[in-house]
């Protein structure tokens, strides 16, 4: 549902940088020219509540299910309002063509006559999205978990036993970063596996360990 919202949303605010409408008006000459009209001239507002659409798409999937209490409510009035506003524009297309004729004649208020396309009853459709998606995430949002493995695996990450630095020579980067020094890591005798030193005898084999008169 997150999801959904968040594509949804994402595609509404696109489709206003689309034609939704082309005019007919006359200049400061008299000469009638042809204008196109983008969705953000037409209904500058649907590019707005597509943002607030994802941005509240994204609040629901990594906040508490407290804030999902407002995050629902919010995508559901920002689809429906985007759904009237593009429905709006559909019906009534002269009224939504003045902002981009007025900006490309320079006159307000003149003749005008528009004609839609389809884009604004296309754009209704992702606006119609983003309120399900709210709704689903009134209905079932407050049953989502809140990414409790990820708190777990954290807390669990520093009980592990951390390798030694003289068996593996990443662990000494570790050890640095955790701000330990390596080289106080001593090794386990248990571990030593090679024969142990005869401390009586010199290199050549004489016997240098103390004696102890048997007369005394």
């Amino acid at each position: 549902m997150v999801l959904l919202g968040l594509a949804s949303s994402l595609a509404l605010a696109g489709t206003t940088a689309l034609e939704w409408l082309r005019a007919t008006a006359p200049d400061l000459t008299g000469t009638v020219i042809e204008v196109p009209v983008t969705g953000q001239e037409a209904a500058p507002a649907v590019m707005a509540l597509g943002l607030v659409g994802a941005a509240a798409s994204l609040a629901s999937a990594l906040s508490s299910v407290w804030v999902r209490w407002v995050t629902g409510p919010v995508l559901v009035l920002t689809g429906a309002t985007a759904a009237v506003l593009s429905a709006g524009v559909f019906l009534d297309p002269e009224a939504a063509a003045r902002a981009g004729v007025a900006r490309a004649t320079g006159l307000l208020g003149g003749d005008l006559h528009a004609t839609t396309g389809t884009w604004p009853l296309l754009a209704v459709v992702p606006a119609v999205l983003v309120a399900l998606a709210g709704l689903a995430v009134l209905v079932a949002g407050g049953r989502w978990r809140t990414g409790s493995r990820y708190r777990s695996a954290a807390v669990a990450a520093p009980q592990a036993a951390a390798a030694s630095p003289q068996d593996d020579p990443a662990a000494a980067w570790d050890a640095l970063t955790r701000g330990q020094d390596p080289t106080e890591y001593e090794v386990d005798p248990a571990q030593h596996t090679g024969p142990e030193p005869d401390r009586g005898h010199d290199a050549v084999g004489e016997d240098r360990s103390p004696r102890h008169d048997v007369a005394q």
